[in-house]
């Protein structure tokens, strides 16, 4: 198993992703526009910012919650300066008795179908915008 592939699984349902990295490469030497992979992967992330509930003392915390750029990965980041604390949260710190919430976790995995349509829908538009179908 290549270190771009992955298994999800829920309950009885399986799903193998092969070769997903590989693909994002040759379609990006193909001439798949590198802007176009970008947003594309920013609106995954964004899936999950808009499905994570981080616990809301402040709400501080959730105004820090934000998608990347990637071209050939979507990321989502918490915290930040502003709230330097989003690990200690997210991961929780036994030492200091804080018990993880792990809130982009959880939306992750909440979302995980929704992003998988989303990034098969987006794979194909960019496969049909520049003619590599």
């Amino acid at each position: 198993m290549a270190a771009d592939d992955f298994t999800i699984a829920s309950g009885d349902v399986r799903l193998r992703v092969e070769g997903l990295g590989r693909t994002l490469r040759a379609m990006s030497k193909a001439g798949a526009d590198a802007e176009d992979m970008r947003d594309l992967m920013h609106s995954l992330g964004l899936i999950v910012v808009h499905a994570a509930t981080p616990p809301t003392e402040t709400g501080t915390l959730a105004s820090t919650l934000r998608a990347g750029r990637g071209k050939t990965k979507a990321v989502v980041r918490a915290g930040g300066a502003r709230a330097p604390y989003a690990g200690v949260q997210h991961y929780g710190w036994p030492a200091r008795n804080i018990t993880a919430q792990p809130f982009l976790s959880d939306a992750l995995n909440k979302t995980r179908p929704q992003i998988l349509n989303a990034l098969n829908d987006g794979l194909g538009e960019l496969l049909r915008k520049n003619d590599l179908q």
